[in-house]
């Protein structure tokens, strides 16, 4: 028998392959895009706070805006931002003789008005830390 007169057997027909390469190619380019999108939101997030500079200004700003009619208040945000402050010697020494005054009106529901002396010790070191910048 010659190649020419066998019967070819077993071979089918060619069955068709799906091709999912396009939905694989869309998803990755829409991957990249939340992923450049997301990273660039990060990096402008981490610039702008970059750029807020120096927080004591804050803080500073926050104690000058003191309340003295609320002496609660105004025990709390002088520890609060006094202690975050206080760098210099000096500074610290007005900041500790301050502390035990601001004790009077911390930790009770009724408070009385702040005394002259501890309204001046505030002010005081208010006026120090703004030398210090």
């Amino acid at each position: 028998m010659t190649s020419q007169t066998l019967p070819i057997r077993d071979i089918k027909p060619l069955l068709p392959v799906p091709d999912i390469s396009i939905y694989l190619f869309i998803a990755l380019v829409v991957a990249g895009i939340v992923a450049f999108i997301a990273l660039s939101i990060y990096i402008l997030h981490w610039i702008r706070g970059r750029k807020r500079g120096d927080p004591r200004l804050d803080w500073i700003a926050t104690l000058d805006r003191i309340d003295y009619s609320d002496p609660k208040k105004a025990a709390y945000t002088m520890t609060r931002y006094g202690r975050l402050l206080a760098e210099e010697k000096r500074s610290r020494e007005i900041f500790s003789q301050l502390l035990p005054r601001l004790e009077r009106y911390k930790y009770r529901k009724d408070v009385s008005p702040l005394d002259s002396q501890t309204k001046r010790l505030m002010k005081l070191f208010i006026e120090m830390v703004h030398d210090a910048l």
